[in-house]
């Protein structure tokens, strides 16, 4: 009997890690671009980016291993922009990576924007050291609330680089860990 209760107990942790590990290893399914009417695009290292970049096969991309690179980025709402408030956050399996906020009264009601963005001071985002921030695909989402309306979107975002421990081979390594322990478990059984 405990032999029946200890298979189900690690038959059931073997589901869990696999469905963890699923949610680290495949990457977020995107929706389509900006809804709302909110227009925006980034330039980094040269190359621009808006919401057609909402795919896995055409992402933002992001050199993590340069230094001082910086993104360019403009936006714009078709609504009165008052009290405005919003966010940008980055999808790494179970965690959302707070990009960036922003919000004010807005009493002028501006309603376009633009600035700049130091890949840098991303990077210190991460609460590991560069080379090993998970390289890979990931979903960046946002919204902006105002007075007048909302804007949501998502696009994705490739970390590009040659980081010494990219993500899946964390996962796949601890996957590969807690499967052998189990099976050390089944033997003393």
């Amino acid at each position: 009997m405990k032999c029946h209760r200890a298979r189900l107990r690690n038959g059931k942790l073997v589901l869990i890690l696999g469905l963890m590990a699923s949610a680290l290893i495949l990457p977020a399914t995107a929706m389509a671009g900006i809804e709302g009417g909110c227009t925006g695009s980034v330039v980094i290292d040269g190359k621009t980016y808006g919401p057609n970049n909402d795919t896995i096969d055409n992402p933002i991309v992001v050199p993590i291993e340069k230094d001082g690179v910086v993104a360019l980025w403009e936006g714009e709402v078709p609504f009165d922009n008052r009290n405005h408030e919003g966010r940008l956050g980055m999808v790494i399996g179970p965690w959302t990576i707070s990009v960036a906020e922003w919000g004010d009264a807005n009493e002028a009601n501006v309603t376009a924007n633009s600035g700049s963005y130091s890949i840098d001071e991303f990077k210190s985002l991460f609460p590991v050291s560069e080379s090993l921030i998970p390289r890979g695909v990931y979903e960046l989402s946002g919204e902006h609330t105002a007075d007048g309306g909302r804007c949501t979107g998502t696009v994705m975002v490739k970390l590009e680089g040659g980081g010494i421990i990219p993500i899946v081979a964390v996962v796949g390594a601890g996957v590969t860990f807690l499967t052998m322990l189990s099976a050390g478990f089944r033997r003393q059984s």
